[in-house]
């Protein structure tokens, strides 16, 4: 068995834990009582928009003065 399979099951079995743990009533009764969502975010598209436009705001400046 090469380390390739062996990755592929265990990345199974994770999601087969991940299902059970969602589909636990006790689980979803935390995540209410937190508020917490299932939606993961990722940020990175945010930040560099936001990078993008300080630099532009950045040289606007510079251009009217």
């Amino acid at each position: 068995m090469s380390l390739e399979q062996i990755s592929l099951e265990r990345i199974k079995e994770i999601e087969q834990e991940r299902e059970q743990t969602q589909s636990d009533p006790e689980f979803q009764s935390w995540m209410t009582q937190l508020n917490i969502g299932r939606l993961c975010i990722n940020r990175d598209g945010i930040v560099k928009a936001n990078q993008m436009m300080e630099e532009w705001k950045m040289n606007s400046l510079n251009k009217t003065h």
